[in-house]
């Protein structure tokens, strides 16, 4: 693949700043820092996109920062170096602050892992027990060097027993539960990795990216398989738009050590574009998030599969599938607003939002797409819906014994909804940190452990091109 012009994952575009549009209407915001000192200072590349996205990447200015002198994963921020908050704000809406890097030069992944600047960092539970229970995390394009140089991974993978202080043990090239699987000294290797032979006559790939994880319960030497969703990138186009050639599953049987395609999960995203046939509905399940229902719900035993169309303008959609048949694509059941309906991924409708406006669907011929239906909208391509819902995460908040979700939106902002089911119907909107506050702010991805009135989650940053921890005390 080339990688020199086609850079990041999920990530190829800074969200939009627009200080007129942050503040979503209708949303509350109480954060209790301010934006981090190094994005504060960002070059004018970030704020300069739209609020409807960003073209093409340039690769950012190199970021000085002056190493921790106790080698130290995490960096703190004391109320001290916050502004203050309004007990009005703080009586109604969710806190949420900075915690420290998970990755970048103020951490020692440079050093242990190669992984000077990433981004992503989808987090979830290996479900193991005992030692063996860790917090797996999933990262895009990936680079050793600042300024996105070095050596280029599509994703690498991190491992720890810790989220929240961050702690990874070093890499190994054979240990399952190292901090990371590596290809050699310091250098964790792509654990994803495409084929030519998943690709279409009109299919390109510019990198592998994940969009979710989970693992569930199976007959293998521990006991869980891990399962991780990714999408192939075709290209990235205009701003906060990027097309796809198609999603699929990922498994792992040693904890994310290695990894196989399930050629069986293949979405196309459109005609040609892949070596499976189109079907109509899957252009709407690109990007994804996993969640498993609470033990002693009426769900329990199924995983719920959340999905958008490729890029930041889509709606999600949401289906479910056993446990067991994660990877049979024809047990899946969409919800249609009444009910689930087998094996039909068109039946899906939009319920985040439930909207029917239809966004950005490829000039137009994605139009005629849209107007003459599925075989078309195969051909071309379509957008669907304008939900403007990207980078999702969902999990059960044992706090407010609802589901959670959390996703970036069009104008720059990190939202959460809730909902007493997976299917919604979903509360409004609530704002938790803007890119007013984080410039280039995108992918906020829920830390599994902590499901209570704490919630703990990685946020990428464009501008330094890394993932920071922050915190949300849930009202």
């Amino acid at each position: 693949m080339g990688t020199a012009a086609y850079v990041g994952g999920i990530s190829g575009f800074a969200v939009a700043l627009g200080i007129g549009a942050a503040l979503t209407s209708g949303c509350g915001v109480a954060s209790a820092d301010a934006a981090d000192s190094g994005s504060s200072a960002r070059n004018t590349s970030s704020s300069a996109h739209s609020a409807v996205g960003h073209s093409p990447r340039s690769k950012p200015k190199a970021k000085t920062v002056k190493p921790l002198s106790d080698n130290k994963t995490r960096v703190p921020v004391t109320s001290a170096t916050t502004p203050a908050v309004t007990t009005a704000a703080v009586a109604t809406s969710p806190v949420t602050t900075r915690e420290g890097w998970v990755t970048g030069p103020n951490t020692l992944t440079p050093s242990r892992f190669g992984i000077y600047g990433t981004d992503v960092g989808i987090m979830w539970d290996n479900g193991m027990t005992g030692a063996n229970h860790q917090v797996l995390m999933i990262f895009g394009d990936t680079f050793s060097g600042p300024s996105m140089t070095g050596a280029w991974r599509s994703n690498v993978l991190l491992r720890t027993a810790d989220p929240i202080t961050g702690v990874f043990a070093p890499g190994s090239t054979t240990n399952p539960f190292a901090g990371s699987p590596l290809s050699s000294a310091g250098m964790s290797k792509q654990v994803i990795a495409g084929s030519a032979r998943y690709l279409g006559p009109f299919g390109s790939e510019v990198t592998i990216i994940p969009t979710a994880a989970i693992s569930v319960p199976y007959d293998n030497q521990y006991g869980a398989r891990q399962y991780v969703n990714f999408m192939s990138v075709r290209s990235w186009d205009f701003g906060g738009a990027w097309t796809t050639n198609y999603s699929a599953i990922a498994y792992s049987d040693d904890n994310g050590q290695n990894w196989t395609v399930a050629q069986e999960t293949i979405r196309a995203a459109s005609w040609l574009r892949s070596s499976t046939p189109f079907v109509y509905g899957n252009q709407n399940f690109q990007q994804g998030a996993f969640v498993k229902p609470p033990e002693d719900s009426t769900d329990a035993g199924y995983v719920f599969s959340y999905g958008t169309p490729s890029g930041r303008l889509g709606s999600g959609y949401v289906s479910r599938v056993k446990e067991a048949d994660i990877l049979d694509l024809a047990k899946y059941e969409y919800w249609d607003g009444e009910t689930w309906v087998a094996g039909k991924p068109g039946a899906a409708v939009p319920i985040l939002p439930a909207t029917r406006s239809n966004q950005y669907a490829g000039g137009i011929l994605g139009q005629l797409g849209l107007f003459f239906g599925s075989w078309v909208a195969g051909v071309f391509g379509v957008g669907g819906p304008s939900g403007h819902v990207s980078e999702m995460s969902v999990q059960y908040n044992t706090y407010l014994n609802k589901y959670v979700a959390m996703y970036s939106s069009s104008v720059g902002s990190v939202i959460i909804r809730t909902a007493d089911t997976p299917q919604g119907t979903w509360s409004a909107p609530t704002t938790l940190v803007t890119s007013v506050q984080y410039p280039g702010l995108y992918a906020p991805m829920m830390d599994p452990l902590t499901t209570g009135q704490d919630i703990y989650w990685n946020l990428s940053i464009w501008g330094s091109y890394n993932v920071q921890l922050m915190k949300t005390t849930l009202a």
